[in-house]
């Protein structure tokens, strides 16, 4: 099961803009969550949400940027991701 979580992938569907983005990743099939900054991105310490959560609180709301379409990237790499993609301009 181990094996499975390290080669995982997520879809990164919004971020929030800033020094610590909020991404919101789809890790399975209708399984959309939110990852932090300062839990380093963990999936198991992620919270769950919904695309209708996704669409009229974060992007609707909080001004996230919608990812269209999705990036993936393997789920271990979204620090990666982060820090290369989201934080260059920083």
């Amino acid at each position: 099961m181990e094996a499975e979580k390290g080669t995982q992938n997520a879809r990164i569907f919004a971020y929030s803009p800033g020094r610590y983005p909020i991404l919101v990743v789809e890790l399975a099939p209708g399984d959309l969550r939110t990852l932090y900054y300062e839990t380093g991105y963990d999936p198991e310490r992620s919270k769950p949400v919904t695309e209708e959560w996704m669409r009229e609180n974060a992007v609707g709301r909080h001004s996230f940027v919608e990812v269209s379409p999705p990036h993936e990237v393997p789920a271990p790499a979204l620090r990666d991701y982060v820090r290369e993609e989201l934080l260059e301009d920083l």
